[in-house]
């Protein structure tokens, strides 16, 4: 039941309510995500001040977030949408439905200065929250549903659990824009300045909008709240999940990035590092020092090759070795750099190399092992992805006035289609796979569908169905229409049908064609034995079919065992 729409009073009271809620200490611990993630935090250091200018900030913090992202896989999306019958309809519906999906994510990735799935993903690892917005956008002429990634400083959401019931956002806008945007805003804090920032709130919940400019509500209606017609609130929040819903119901403890944790470590490896440096660039440069009564007698030496210096009676020259900085320093370094790589990103999982690592199949486990941090983010992220989608199926069936055409080009296949809302039917549904275009990991994929055909454990129908780039009843009419053709009797029956045609061709020609029998030796056997054998009926070296025949002969015909590879070599 639609409920009873507020007033603007009601919304701007709950807006200050929700504010109180987050309060400073989620905004403080964004701001913090974002100054280590940006590398601006020089001056928390604790370096001697006559050395602060050569402090060192190591992109450590950089580097943990963007791996976090890059396993995250928001590349090469897979749509999968079920349909909800047998009829012939059904099935059109859920295939218009699927490249529906698939071209609103092609077409937002394209015309996209940078693709709101990676700048999600980046607020994802960095502050644990990654939201989406969907709306309609009626002036563009290009694609009519508007899909941004908004920054997590920028919402207030319902705080309350279970279903989410309304969310706030708030930016800063210039007084200048805001006047030509809105000429009947009455500016309630009299701004002058052209340059001066103005707050705009916006609320949405699943019926209802309502927007404000320094407080004073700006839609043009009556009230200032407005129905949006969407039948959902148009922001989806993904949690990452490396927060926790503390007793206290903590947001600063909710919405956890992958930097959190780790600030101090994160300054003391700096703090390490530049010392480090700071030592070993004065300890690096030779010196000493000049012994004797006449010292003060020594002018300028040169310290060229195969040039000597005089030097005064009872004068030396003592050089000056300064003793290296203390391993104790460099192990600690690396003590702070593996406690930090092992709360968040291993070695293994950014391509770099692992101590006692004894074979290819060890290696393969601890990438796998250490990748596990990412499993239950990539799947939320997943999850989250099909919400927008499903959204964005719901603005198109009850808001847009048109059909919309999409298109797609993926590496398995491409359409350019329009998309008919009366043939959409709901619920919504679809489960998107980012899936990496990896060569190893496709032929794992194919390698496993064919061992489960083979041993008829499946049919080919439902492995083919597995592939999202792959038509199964196309290949299923395709595979019919090849065995029919090299069916013996449909051979025959083309041949008589030839041979018809070209009798026919030949009496018209005025040709007589030739007589009836078989040609001379055909038939006959040969008398004693060949002088050289035959010639074997086999694939050309190179083509296609002889390197399909080499890699079925190489082929395991069984499945690899789990252990193999694991002893590494040390039982002999």
């Amino acid at each position: 039941m639609k409920p009873e729409k507020p007033t603007s009073g009601d919304i701007w009271s709950l807006y200050q309510k929700t504010e109180d809620y987050y309060s400073k200490e989620l905004w403080d611990a964004f701001k913090d995500d974002e100054k280590y993630y940006e590398l601006e935090f020089k001056g928390d250091l604790r370096i001697p001040d006559e050395y602060h200018t050569e402090g060192i900030v190591l992109p450590t913090a950089r580097d943990m977030v963007d791996t976090y992202v890059d396993h995250i896989d928001i590349s090469n999306a897979r749509v999968f949408v079920n349909k909800y019958g047998t009829h012939d309809s059904d099935k059109e519906s859920a295939d218009m439905l699927r490249k529906f999906y698939l071209g609103t994510i092609q077409q937002t990735n394209v015309e996209s200065d940078i693709s709101p799935w990676r700048v999600a993903s980046k607020h994802y690892g960095l502050h644990g929250l990654g939201v989406f917005k969907t709306t309609w956008d009626k002036d563009s002429d290009k694609y009519p549903i508007r899909l941004e990634a908004v920054p997590p400083s920028n919402i207030l959401p319902d705080p309350t659990f279970g279903d989410r019931n309304y969310v706030f956002e708030r930016y800063k806008r210039i007084l200048f824009d805001v006047k030509r945007m809105y000429p009947y805003w009455t500016n309630p804090k009299g701004k002058k300045d052209v340059d001066a920032e103005v707050e705009y709130i916006t609320y949405w919940d699943k019926y209802y909008r309502c927007d404000f400019l320094d407080g004073q509500p700006v839609l043009r209606i009556r009230g200032g709240v407005d129905t949006h017609k969407y039948g959902f609130i148009p922001y989806v929040l993904i949690e990452s999940g490396l927060g926790n819903l503390s007793p206290e119901a903590s947001p600063a403890k909710r919405y956890v990035g992958m930097l959190r944790y780790i600030f101090d470590m994160l300054r003391a490896e700096s703090r390490g590092f530049s010392l480090a440096d700071i030592v070993l660039s004065r300890a690096a440069l030779p010196w000493g020092v000049i012994e004797g009564d006449n010292a003060a007698a020594v002018g300028q030496i040169q310290a060229k090759f195969g040039t000597f210096t005089p030097l005064p009676e009872g004068v030396t020259i003592k050089e000056m070795v300064s003793p290296v900085p203390p391993d104790a320093l460099n192990g600690h370094l690396a003590r702070l750099s593996y406690y930090i790589s092992a709360h968040a990103a291993p070695n293994s999982v950014r391509g770099l190399p692992e101590q006692g690592v004894r074979s290819g199949a060890d290696r393969r486990l601890l990438i796998a092992e250490a990748a596990t941090r990412y499993q239950y983010s990539r799947d939320a992220f997943r999850h989250g992805t099909s919400k927008v989608l499903t959204n964005c199926a719901k603005l198109l069936k009850n808001k847009l006035p048109d059909n919309v055409r999409v298109w797609a080009r993926t590496p398995n296949e491409e359409f350019n289609v329009e998309i008919k809302k009366d043939k959409l039917k709901e619920p919504f549904t679809c489960y998107v796979e980012f899936a990496p275009i990896s060569e190893q990991d496709e032929y794992v994929r194919h390698d496993d569908l064919e061992r489960l055909v083979k041993s008829m454990i499946v049919t080919p129908d439902w492995a083919r169905r597995q592939m999202s780039n792959v038509d199964a009843e196309a290949m299923s009419r395709d595979e019919e229409k090849m065995l029919l053709k090299q069916s013996p009797t449909y051979i025959a029956f083309k041949e008589q049908i030839l041979q018809a045609v070209l009798q026919e061709e030949l009496g018209e020609a005025g040709i007589l064609p030739p007589p009836a029998g078989a040609p001379t030796g055909a038939g006959i056997e040969e008398a004693g034995r060949r002088i050289v054998p035959p010639v074997p009926n086999r694939a050309p070296l190179g083509s296609p079919e002889n390197l399909q025949n080499e890699m079925e002969g190489m082929r395991s015909q069984t499945p690899i065992n789990p252990t193999q590879g694991m002893g590494g070599g040390g039982n002999r």
